[in-house]
């Protein structure tokens, strides 16, 4: 019983002292482990800030990669499309196409280029229908199959730019990377909305 009681007292005194004891030896000891934690955790949120821009700036990249392959397809398309109106032997076949080629603009925003493109491929797929019977047909299809093809291959990079736009939007919207796109004034992507008129080609 009396080693029992030893023991606790000794361990009393143990805790007692290491109560005591502070943490940091002196002042200098703890201005140092202050100023190195304080330094750390300004390196880590520079680091994640770093990070995010880095990431964000590369999303965005990537996006306006699949952008100017979708933009140079669907030029490529109005361009076949102006060909084909020039050749028309009805010239009245041509009205509904001038306002539309005339007001397309590669630098326009993907929502007034989506409308633009939707109103062009319904004009493309009247005109199909009404030259089918014409003895210039053949010549008129060749641009037909030219203007189809451009789609075909427009619309493979706008899927993948709309993809990734969805994603860098996600991205600059979500925490700790929301910051870094505020600061750096990221905006959201527009995207394009032309399925419509593809499903709608004839």
């Amino acid at each position: 019983m009396s080693m029992a009681l030893c023991m606790k007292g000794r361990e009393q005194r143990l805790s007692s002292r290491n109560r005591d004891k502070p943490f940091f030896p002196n002042r200098r000891s703890a201005v140092i482990s202050i100023a190195v934690v304080a330094f750390l955790l300004l390196f880590a949120v520079f680091a994640i800030d770093r990070n995010n821009v880095s990431r964000l700036k590369r999303y965005r990249q990537d996006a306006e990669v699949s952008l100017d392959k979708g933009m140079d397809a669907m030029e490529e398309r109005f361009m076949y499309t102006k060909t084909l109106v020039g050749l028309l032997d009805d010239t009245s076949l041509a009205e509904p196409f001038n306002a539309l080629l005339s007001s397309y603009a590669a630098g326009d925003s993907p929502a007034l280029v989506s409308d633009i493109y939707t109103a062009l491929d319904v004009s493309l797929a009247k005109l199909q229908k009404q030259v089918f019977t014409h003895r210039q047909y053949p010549l008129y299809a060749s641009y037909f199959e030219k203007i189809y093809a451009q789609e075909q291959a427009m619309v493979l990079h706008l899927d993948a730019y709309n993809d990734k736009a969805r994603f860098y939007n996600m991205q600059i919207a979500a925490f700790p990377a929301t910051i870094a796109a505020k600061r750096l004034g990221m905006q959201a992507l527009e995207l394009f909305s032309i399925a419509p008129a593809i499903k709608g080609r004839p």
